[in-house]
């Protein structure tokens, strides 16, 4: 897989900010979900292709 530049907003950069200060896992998935896997998928990235296995067991 090849490397991606993803860019965030203003907004987006201070939701991390916060995520790493309060070290709060549970809010770190929820923007990996809500805003970088759409923005991954915006850019054609097959990498997160449901119908492809991550070999991860949940």
């Amino acid at each position: 897989m090849g490397k991606q530049v993803i860019e965030l907003s203003d907004q987006e950069v201070m939701r991390v900010e916060s995520i790493l200060m309060d070290s709060d896992e549970k809010e770190a998935f929820v923007f990996l979900k809500e805003v970088l896997k759409p923005k991954l998928r915006a850019k054609g990235s097959t990498a997160l292709d449901s119908s492809k296995g991550t070999g991860i067991i949940t």
